[in-house]
């Protein structure tokens, strides 16, 4: 097993660690916010799973059908993380709809103490994947605030009311449609081909003009948060041989793909001859 499989496979057998001290906490003694809580765990393991999947494979290089390569494949992740954690969101809601009364145990609380401390772990070791892991950190994180929801609802819950925890476990249903949201506004935003920051368009039109080419327009569009794709029309000075110009827009492209990560095809613009050629062909 390489390195990076050995993390992959701790991360994984973390999260599904602390997944287990929030199902026998949730079931076992009682709580339903530890319950919910323990349903936002099992979503987690299938969007980790899910994320460490649609990583690997966004790494494969180009191909017939992906003349691009594979970026965007990490949002399948993503898309999934949404899918689960929609998944879970109703059923927790449906659980709550129907309100008993109930007791809690007070070993719940210890349950999501241990949940927290293992999360930590988690989070500590998913940041270091980088972007393709963003979502799946982001509902991560949130995992230690539902934990620390859960410790106080659970224990106030156990010691006088079980309202208490009741009321947690609705905080916590409300706070997964939160996170939803804030995930789908992300890839709506990925996904409509947005253009990149405009100190990142600016910086790539002063590269060009670094290198002699002066943009005429310039088409870039997010891949996703780290790669660009697009096309440029450059102009050069009256007078710079064919050879000239095809060595600057090469090595154009290969500055600009190492600076920005941006892949971009650079076209030189066609002159008023061409144009007219154009429309008489």
């Amino acid at each position: 097993m390489t390195g990076k499989n050995l993390r992959l496979a701790v991360l994984f057998s973390l999260s599904a660690l602390a997944a287990a001290f929030k199902i026998v906490g949730g079931i076992v003694y009682g709580s339903k916010s530890l319950l919910v809580d323990a349903l936002t765990s099992v979503a987690n393991l299938v969007a980790l799973a899910a994320t460490i999947t649609y990583f690997m494979r966004s790494l494969r290089p180009p191909d017939e059908d992906h003349h691009y390569g594979h970026r965007r494949l990490t949002y399948g992740g993503t898309i999934l993380t949404l899918m689960s954690y929609s998944f879970v969101a109703g059923i927790a809601v449906t659980e709550l709809m129907s309100p008993k009364p109930y007791s809690v145990s007070v070993n719940a609380p210890v349950l999501a103490v241990l949940g927290f401390v293992t999360y930590s772990a988690v989070i500590a070791l998913s940041r270091r994947w980088g972007k393709a892991f963003l979502p799946y950190s982001v509902f991560t994180v949130s995992e230690l605030m539902e934990s620390g929801v859960v410790i106080a609802s659970s224990a106030v819950g156990a010691l006088y009311s079980y309202i208490i925890d009741y009321v947690g476990a609705w905080i916590l249903a409300a706070y997964i449609f939160y996170e939803l949201a804030l995930i789908t506004r992300d890839v709506i935003k990925i996904v409509s081909d947005t253009a990149p920051p405009q100190s990142t368009t600016q910086g790539i039109a002063r590269t060009l003009r670094e290198l002699g080419l002066e943009p005429v327009r310039m088409r870039l569009r997010m891949v996703d948060d780290a790669t660009l794709h697009g096309d440029v029309v450059v102009r050069v000075p009256l007078g710079t041989m064919v050879g000239e110009v095809n060595d600057l827009i090469a090595k154009a492209e290969r500055v600009i793909k190492e600076r920005f990560s941006a892949d971009v095809t650079i076209a030189l613009e066609a002159t008023s001859r061409d144009r007219q050629k154009g429309k008489e062909a």
